[in-house]
């Protein structure tokens, strides 16, 4: 009897589980917003206007072939919430990381997306 009893337990843990939302723990770097997007004009924009309207970036890389890459990092980290309210940190925690990119040549915006990691 022991062993249907530890598969009753596991099945309704992960039942429950499956069945949980997620509470917002924490969050680092900026949203990068639609309307932030807009601004952005390939050919014309320089990375002093990206500096007014978006800020510093979160990492920038210089490439061998000249182009500058400035990274845009958001991470959230997520914790599974059970639907009593009860709050699981760290065992089954998600990180969600969107990445904006912008490459730059001589100053000027050439391209821009949205990566995932």
């Amino acid at each position: 009897m022991r062993p249907n009893l530890f598969f009753i337990i596991l099945f309704s843990f992960v039942f429950t589980l499956w069945g949980c939302s997620y509470t917002l723990r924490s969050t680092e770097g900026p949203k990068i917003s639609a309307a932030q997007i807009q601004e952005i004009r390939l050919g014309r924009t320089t990375e002093a206007d990206l500096l007014k309207f978006l800020g510093p970036p979160s990492k920038r890389e210089r490439k061998p072939d000249g182009t500058l890459h400035l990274l845009y990092i958001r991470s959230e980290l997520k914790s599974p919430t059970l639907p009593w309210g009860i709050v699981l940190y760290g065992l089954f925690d998600r990180e969600e990381k969107d990445v904006f990119e912008i490459i730059l040549i001589d100053g000027i915006v050439q391209s821009f997306r949205f990566l995932k990691k």
